[in-house]
């Protein structure tokens, strides 16, 4: 079963690895004076904005997947990172990256959105 998870990993890293918008396709600010009009100009900064927002998404979706293949190398794969109890296969199976129980991944839940009220 750990090998198919691993599996899924790997094919899941791969797919963070789409190109996105180059950094010197990035670094070109938009300019007001260099767009047709304003419209143009919002255009261009929402368009910016969106390709680094996925590009910080699929950063972090690489970061947890290389930390869930870092456990398996390890053997801690499949335990829970708060209480050291398993992580049901049915969540890893949904969710290979967790590294959190259920139980304390509800907890870690909770916990934000007290600080967030």
């Amino acid at each position: 079963m750990q090998e198919m998870l691993r599996k899924r990993l790997i094919d899941a890293l791969d797919g963070c690895r789409l190109r996105v918008c180059s950094d010197a396709e990035l670094d070109e600010q938009p300019r007001l004076d260099a767009c047709a009009d304003e419209n143009e100009f919002a255009s261009r900064v929402v368009e910016v904005g969106m390709h680094l927002a996925l590009r910080r998404r699929l950063e972090e979706r690489r970061n947890e997947i290389e930390a869930a293949l870092k456990r398996m190398d390890t053997g801690c794969y499949g335990n829970c990172e708060e209480c050291g109890e398993e992580i049901g296969l049915a969540r890893l199976t949904a969710n290979p990256t967790a590294s959190l129980c259920v139980h304390c991944q509800a907890d870690n839940e909770r916990g934000l959105l007290r600080r967030c009220a």
